[in-house]
């Protein structure tokens, strides 16, 4: 009877973990829905669009306030970057908070021409920074790192998570055949010197996937498995500013973020792509890092 008992509670226990595996990650319907129409192409996007598009706000020194890396958010309380991003923090240069629910930074409240008005952004604390302990700057393997926020946020319109591809229809599908979406507030065509932001306004473009062969001649290093490529088309690409933000697809009407902004040799030029982190070779590392 004892024994049986112990499989029991053995069994109970077992469910228990996996349910709280599970639950540390929202699903297809809390999280990957965008509320706004896209409009495809390096353009301003509307302000309700990819709602867990986050800023990571710095301090240098005395410089406060410092718009220099992105991320996106992927539960109430973790956002997800690259750990470049992050990776060199210390009392002088330390992330102050997360903005998430940002469109325009120039004004307090978010409005298009049409009058499609934002809620408030959010200004998050940030409880523990966790960037991937193999992380190098030399190759930049394992680019990817968590923000934990130190509180969590309820979602709405305007602040929701994105979908990480955590079951096998998504783990597995073919990336070099899909389309992409990146947002952010990245270096562009139009910066403006007298700000440390690119765009005053978060801006989408469209990316298709390119194949490791043809990244590996761009890059003699080699590209990893754990990394993929996308862009290559002049005048399309990820930029500095976007750095920690995601690479989305949307698979069955949900958006799911296959890539992290990791690097590139240059910006918007034909036949250069850039390189992101691989997020499904690391959903094991990220649900073994949320508490």
């Amino acid at each position: 009877m004892r024994s049986q008992a112990l499989i029991v509670l053995a069994v109970v226990l077992l469910g228990l973990h996996s349910f709280v595996e599970c639950s540390s990650l929202p699903e297809p319907g809390t999280c990957g829905v965008d509320f706004s129409d896209r409009i495809y192409g390096g353009t301003i996007t509307t302000p309700k669009a990819y709602p867990w598009t986050a800023i990571l706000v710095y301090r240098l020194n005395r410089l406060k306030d410092l718009y220099w890396c992105g991320g996106s958010l992927i539960s109430d309380r973790y956002v997800l970057t690259a750990a470049h991003c992050v990776n060199s923090l210390n009392e002088d240069y330390e992330l102050q908070s997360v903005r998430l629910g940002e469109w325009d930074l120039e004004s307090e409240e978010d409005c298009n021409d049409i009058e499609e008005c934002n809620d408030p952004p959010l200004s998050v604390g940030v409880e523990k920074v966790i960037p991937h302990a193999d992380f190098s700057m030399v190759t930049t393997y394992n680019d990817i790192a968590l923000v934990k926020l130190n509180e969590s946020v309820n979602y709405t319109e305007f602040v929701s998570p994105v979908c990480l591809p955590v079951a096998e229809p998504v783990k597995t599908l073919d990336t070099d055949g899909l389309r992409f979406m990146a947002a952010g507030w990245g270096n562009t065509e139009h910066k403006n010197d007298t700000t440390q932001y690119g765009s005053r306004y978060k801006l989408h473009v469209q990316l298709n996937a390119v194949n490791k062969t043809f990244c590996d001649v761009v890059y003699p290093r080699g590209v990893a498995s754990s990394q993929l490529c996308a862009g290559a088309e002049a005048g399309k690409s990820s930029c500095h500013g976007d750095s920690g933000g995601a690479l989305v697809a949307t698979v069955d009407g949900y958006a799911y973020g296959y890539g992290i902004v990791s690097y590139g040799r240059a910006c918007g030029k034909e036949h250069i792509p850039v390189v992101y982190t691989r997020v499904t070779s690391f959903l094991d590392w990220i649900e073994e890092n949320m508490d």
